[in-house]
């Protein structure tokens, strides 16, 4: 079933709501590319015209279009070829990017190592999800990777909220504790309930809010393709970059048992399927050098 906080705790999330609400924890530029959400070249002339409106945006954009990920044939050097050369989509998959990078990371946070973690593993996971959602054909790329990215925004808003009380969480985490319960024991509401309340606050598609409300139930009452590929992309990206990925698996049977059953039931996955996505999204994430970024 859906994660629904207890009455305190539904408190507590309420006044961190307000807060997150204060601070305008998102850029203006990613409210506009979630409500884009047509490759229409309307909408195309309509990202251009939101991204171009930030020089210092368009630039990042630009450096992450240029970089060896895409392998063009030649330096862009607008918004408007951009767009061109890569599509509508990839293009606002890059603004998606870089506009989450600046929520989790902030311009006064470039030393916060807790961080720059979390961004690292939200690119990973988004990486993830759209090699599976490639995989499968079971939701379009670029929305899997829209899923994967804003999967854990609960974490950089709690730690903005009161940061100084995040280290209580890491505290009880070394202790044995969960680090979804430590959440709930210092904050009232873990990272999965505050992110699909602000997402559906500001305003978010209704199964988007959903899917990073819901990425941690255990077993959720409506379970859909895009749920099960942002916890599977989720779960893989961890492993991955842990070491317990394909190159480093010593127990195979294990692994597959391990992944949530109606996840992989729900996107038809045996084992043999199972390791050609585990090995897909090592790919996916192996390649992610090559954006000279992040």
């Amino acid at each position: 079933m859906a994660a629904v906080p207890n009455q305190e705790g539904h408190g507590r999330l309420e006044e961190i709501l307000k807060g997150v609400g204060d601070l305008a924890a998102l850029p203006q530029v990613v409210y506009k590319i979630v409500e884009l959400t047509g490759s229409t070249m309307t909408a195309a002339q309509e990202i251009e015209r939101v991204i171009s409106v930030d020089p210092g945006f368009s630039t990042k954009i630009l450096m992450l279009a240029n970089s060896a990920y895409y392998a063009l044939p030649r330096k862009l050097t607008s918004i408007s070829e951009a767009v061109t050369m890569l599509g509508f989509r990839t293009v606002r998959q890059l603004a998606m990017t870089i506009g989450v990078f600046e929520m989790f990371i902030g311009k006064n946070d470039a030393s916060s190592l807790r961080r720059r973690t979390w961004w690292r593993h939200s690119v990973d996971t988004a990486l993830c999800a759209q090699a599976l959602a490639k995989l499968t054909g079971a939701l379009a790329p670029d929305e899997a990777y829209t899923c994967g990215l804003l999967h854990d925004i609960g974490k950089p808003l709690l730690d903005r909220y009161a940061e100084a009380t995040y280290e209580e969480v890491n505290v009880l985490v070394e202790a044995g504790m969960s680090p979804l319960r430590a959440e709930e024991r210092v904050f009232g509401c873990n990272h999965a309930e505050l992110g699909g309340a602000a997402a559906h606050r500001w305003g978010f598609p209704e199964d988007l809010s959903a899917c990073i409300r819901d990425h941690h139930v255990e077993k959720p009452e409506s379970p859909t393709s895009r749920l099960a590929i942002t916890v599977l992309a989720n779960e893989m990206a961890k492993r991955i970059v842990a070491g317990s990925g394909p190159e480093g698996d010593s127990a195979e049977d294990q692994e597959w048992k391990s992944y949530p059953e109606w996840a992989t039931s729900v996107l038809g996955f045996d084992e043999a399927r199972l390791a050609a996505a585990s090995r897909a999204c090592a790919e996916a994430i192996a390649s992610k050098s090559a954006m000279g970024a992040f």
